[in-house]
């Protein structure tokens, strides 16, 4: 109650010193008489203080999902007869980003390694508004929930939880511009903000009431996640945030004037979530865990090599944090997916091509690298081999050149299969383009062979291509042994790349070039 007064206090003396914030009946008056009136106003109802400090929410745990029970038969078998594991996470500046063209982040880097140990693709799946993460996966729409979730008795009715994937520290974080007590005595009348759902949030009220300080605790809005939430405090705007302690030690690298202050919790475990009916899954992702992070019998934390990189790449090394989060190189910051994307555009619009898939392609080929070039010969951003250039062989390291040939390629391709439905036709387009005409068409024949249509991808041409690296198929066609196994891969990754980049770019085109990247030239 005395913050709420002094608050009023203050709002009182603001509106002495500004007359025009009260109604004209008012305005005769003197300032004395102005300040009484107001005082007895904001006294009476209570508000024109309420955008600085809110009134406190009720305390809520993790909302249920919309779907909390499996509805498919999915495990570890069916993910590798397919050879797809799909990630369902939320697009952040940590656990899973576009960067440079390029798919990144933490939770994506550690459980990409998990699937090429399985020699899986990984697939990304992030949740539409309104959409939530555990729906999607017991939909069959992802078969891994990773993302900073922390181990919650809540969720765990709705999804099995694995072994730790890493163990945070819940911190506090205000603006260093003034001075405050340290711990939970610093948040004595501010309003502290958390994500929304954060499981932590019953935590916080109940160190909040075993205090017996006075502040008001706040969800964020459900599209502000923790970096957004930081980029705010650090502008003024909150007064005070509860993030991971990994988090928060990276966002002071790119912030200005934030001051971390710990909670008095215990380290919590974060944890990656699948169906409760994928027990196979659930036990060979705590193996992978089990060998790369744990706590030692001395209560140490215990990481292997590679999740140290991983770790310090997005946590620990400043160098590398300012590098990922450069504006232009993130295209929902900057719009523009490449130095090359004003070329790409301009030249696969008129052949009715979506200029991002062609973007993801070349991402693909080259990593947007004009200089590339393959043990076979092949050259620049679309990888062209000087056979098939005709009178351009000779400058396929010219960008425009490349594109341009590269493309006429690629809508030859495209259009043969134009009989297909949208997403088969660019399915064929891509494996033609990497494995060769003879080879998709001796899958095709094995396909035919074994009684599948030849002119679907699902469930025939994604399961003979790999046929072709086996002698007993490979022997009968007329192109031999391939290994087609890659082109399957090269395609699905092509495709998930796609589709991220609809989410983050116009097809109509990519933003001005002033956001260009400063190390690439065209």
């Amino acid at each position: 109650m005395a913050v709420r007064v002094a608050v009023v206090l203050a709002c009182a003396a603001e509106i002495g010193d500004n007359p025009a914030m009260l109604p004209s009946r008012f305005m005769t008056a003197g300032k004395a008489t102005i300040a009484f009136w107001a005082l007895l106003m904001l006294g009476l109802i209570c508000v024109g203080c309420q955008d600085r400090i809110d009134p406190p929410p009720e305390v809520v745990a993790v909302g249920a999902p919309r779907i909390t029970h499996s509805q498919v038969s999915r495990d570890l078998k069916e993910i590798s007869a397919e050879r797809i594991l799909r990630m369902v996470t939320s697009y952040n500046s940590s656990g899973y980003f576009i960067h440079k063209g390029g798919q990144a982040g933490f939770d994506f880097e550690l459980l990409a390694a998990y699937a090429r140990s399985l020699g899986l693709t990984l697939q990304v799946v992030v949740p539409e508004p309104g959409e939530d993460l555990v729906s999607l996966l017991n939909a069959g729409k992802g078969d891994v929930v990773a993302g900073g979730l922390l181990q919650n008795s809540a969720l765990e009715k709705w999804a099995a939880p694995t072994r730790p994937v890493n163990f945070v520290r819940k911190v506090v974080v205000t603006r260093n511009d003034r001075e405050r007590a340290d711990g939970l005595a610093g948040l004595a009348g501010l309003n502290v903000v958390l994500p929304q759902g954060d499981s932590f949030l019953p935590r916080l009220a109940a160190l909040k009431d075993d205090s017996s300080l006075h502040f008001f605790i706040t969800q964020a809005p459900a599209e502000l996640r923790s970096e957004d939430l930081l980029v705010r405090l650090s502008a003024g705007k909150y007064d005070a945030v509860v993030v991971d302690d990994g988090v928060a030690q990276a966002a002071t690298v790119y912030l200005q004037g934030l001051e971390i202050q710990p909670l008095p919790t215990d380290r919590i475990p974060a944890v990656w979530l699948v169906r409760h009916d994928s027990p196979e899954l659930r036990a060979s992702l705590n193996t992978f865990l089990r060998k790369h992070i744990r706590i030692g019998a001395d209560g140490n934390l215990r990481r292997s090599q590679m999740y140290g990189v991983i770790y310090d790449r997005y946590f620990e090394d400043p160098a590398s944090i300012r590098r990922l989060r450069e504006p232009q190189y993130r295209p929902e910051l900057s719009g523009r997916l490449s130095n090359f994307d004003d070329l790409i555009h301009a030249a696969a619009g008129p052949l009715g091509l979506d200029w991002r898939m062609v973007a993801s392609l070349i991402y693909q080929e080259s990593r947007f690298l004009p200089s590339a070039h393959s043990e076979s010969g092949a050259r620049g951003l679309m990888q062209v081999l000087p056979s098939v250039a005709g009178v351009q062989a000779d400058s396929l390291s010219q960008a425009r050149t490349n594109i341009n040939a590269g493309l006429t390629l690629l809508n030859a391709i495209y259009q043969r299969y134009d009989y297909l439905d949208s997403l088969d036709r660019w399915r064929f387009t891509l494996a033609e383009y990497h494995a060769g005409y003879g080879h998709v068409t001796d899958a095709r024949r094995i396909a035919m062979d074994l009684g599948r249509d030849p002119d679907r991808w699902r469930g025939s041409l994604a399961e003979t291509l790999p046929l072709l690296m086996q002698r007993k198929y490979y022997e009968e066609t007329r192109y031999g042994y391939y290994r087609g196994g890659e082109t399957v891969t090269y395609v699905e990754e092509i495709l998930n790349r796609y589709r991220m980049y609809r989410r983050l770019v116009s097809r109509n085109g990519p933003a001005p070039s002033e956001h260009a990247w400063p190390d690439s030239t065209r």
